[in-house]
């Protein structure tokens, strides 16, 4: 026995069947005029089904856009920014709360850093460096978490830099004035 390779079940001897005249496949009679003609791909005498029109997506989906936690203006899920000038850490949506407290870690990193370039620069000219290496080296333990987050590393190395400079200065200051 065969089996209808549209229903996948046995055809009966007593069962009408529909045999292919290209592929030879067998169907059962009310398999064949359910669909119109043989179910093997490719085959000759398979019926031609018209092809659905592409869809046409006129309307933005679920999702699509999000609140600026700043200003509350609508815009795309994806941006990163906004046009009042906010930019935002990742593309999920964040609530105002958020979005501030983020705000606010993003402007103290900022400002530890500037600081630690400030004073590394003054350590340079020398005559600063016995002042700013301590200055650095107190400020880099008490901002450590901002001077190393997100790729701050570099900022905490010249805090440390800085604060190496001014002991090597203060060194050389006690050992001029001890010598002398």
């Amino acid at each position: 026995m065969a089996r209808c390779t549209i229903c996948h079940t046995k055809i009966q001897r007593t069962e009408a069947v529909q045999e292919c005249a290209s592929c030879q496949m067998k169907y059962h009679d009310g398999c064949w005029n359910g669909i119109g003609g043989c179910a093997t791909y490719g085959c000759s005498q398979a019926p031609d089904v018209p092809k659905a029109p592409p869809a046409v997506n006129t309307q933005r989906g679920w999702g699509d856009d999000k609140g600026c936690p700043n200003c509350q203006t609508r815009i795309a899920s994806s941006a990163m920014f906004c046009g009042c000038g906010a930019r935002f850490p990742w593309a999920d949506p964040m609530t105002s709360a958020e979005y501030y407290e983020w705000f606010e870690r993003e402007r103290e990193r900022r400002s530890a850093r500037v600081v630690i370039l400030v004073l590394f620069c003054l350590s340079l000219t020398g005559l600063a460096a016995p002042v700013v290496g301590p200055i650095a080296f107190f400020r880099a333990q008490r901002d450590h978490q901002a001077l190393t987050g997100e790729g701050g590393g570099p900022y905490l190395a010249l805090a440390y830099g800085t604060a190496a400079i001014g002991l090597v200065y203060i060194l050389l200051i006690v050992a001029v004035i001890l010598g002398g």
